[in-house]
């Protein structure tokens, strides 16, 4: 079975003792991981609100003489504090493997983490390289747009390996229940390329000279909301068939996150309303991407009825 769907993927060799160990260690990694990541989609906006995306104008150095930014002002240190937290994650990454390594489940390996922490861990320098491309293309809007896109996938990946570091069970719901969840997720999806696109179209560029979609922004910007209305009457519908605090807390970030779009876009894009927007982004992937794994993804394939989340609680 694939280790997207099942939570109790096991290794045929369990040792003698049967025992329990690794899990505080991998829940620890697990978390870091998914909030480094949550925080890479922060500094990537700072770094185009306050206009230092071409702060080290080539890479992989950050000039043609140096790897640093040796004179290159405060843009240059910016820009390069960005990439070095790559070498954070890259960090947060291997330790999640090395825990996923360690850990047994009553005496057996849990292939599951070992193969999401791989995923997750691979999307690092696949972003490192999408920044570098960035760069090279002069903030090409749709690379930069690119980049975002798949932070959000790795928040998504993470997010259920922090579940499954935490033990924690899909949800059976309903049939319905489990395609309105369905639908939910990938709405939220579209929203957030859907505003990748308003980004990309808007005037934070993260230089003077970076190119724009050519999109009309308030166009991009109406579609973008539109989206988000759907998106939120389907929430509706799922909460009111699911009752799911999962699926709550999303209409919560989702009215929150709407509200600051609006801010944004009547008070002419103010850096601090917009990067407060990003962090929604963030966020709103991280809760979506827990309704899906909790609710979406294995409720189909039980046929019980629960009225709460099953937890396994570690020793």
């Amino acid at each position: 079975m694939d280790v997207l769907t099942s939570g109790s993927n096991r290794s045929t060799g369990a040792t003698a003792s049967g025992a329990d160990f690794g899990w505080g260690a991998m829940k620890g990694w697990a978390i870091s991981s998914l909030i480094g990541n949550m925080g890479l989609i922060l500094t990537g906006a700072l770094v185009r609100l306050t206009k230092s995306g071409l702060g080290c104008p080539t890479w992989p150095k950050c000039t043609d003489e140096s790897f640093i930014p040796v004179d290159m002002g405060l843009h240059g240190a910016i820009e390069f504090g960005n990439r070095m937290l790559t070498f954070a994650l890259v960090a947060l990454a291997i330790g999640a493997f090395a825990a996923a390594l360690r850990v047994r489940d009553k005496g057996v390996r849990r292939p599951d983490l070992i193969k999401l922490s791989v995923i997750a861990g691979l999307g690092i320098p696949a972003q490192a390289i999408i920044g570098g491309i960035t760069v090279l293309t002069g903030l090409n809007p749709y690379v930069v747009g690119l980049h975002l896109v798949v932070s959000v996938a790795l928040i998504v990946v993470l997010t259920l390996l922090v579940r499954r570091a935490r033990r924690i069970e899909p949800r059976p719901t309903s049939q319905l229940g489990t395609r309105l969840v369905q639908v939910n997720f990938w709405l939220i999806m579209v929203v957030v390329v859907l505003g990748v696109l308003v980004t990309g179209s808007a005037p934070h560029g993260g230089d003077a000279t970076a190119a724009r979609t050519g999109f009309d922004v308030e166009t991009v910007a109406k579609i973008h909301a539109w989206t988000v209305w759907v998106a939120l009457a389907v929430l509706a519908a799922a909460w009111f068939v699911t009752r799911a605090r999962q699926v709550f807390w999303v209409i919560v970030v989702s009215l929150l996150q709407g509200l600051v779009g609006y801010l944004q876009y009547f008070n002419g894009l103010p850096i601090w309303i917009v990067a407060l927007h990003m962090i929604g982004v963030a966020i709103i992937s991280a809760v979506a991407a827990n309704m899906f794994w909790s609710l979406g993804w294995r409720a189909t394939t039980s046929g019980m009825h629960v009225t709460d989340e099953v937890r396994v609680t570690a020793p």
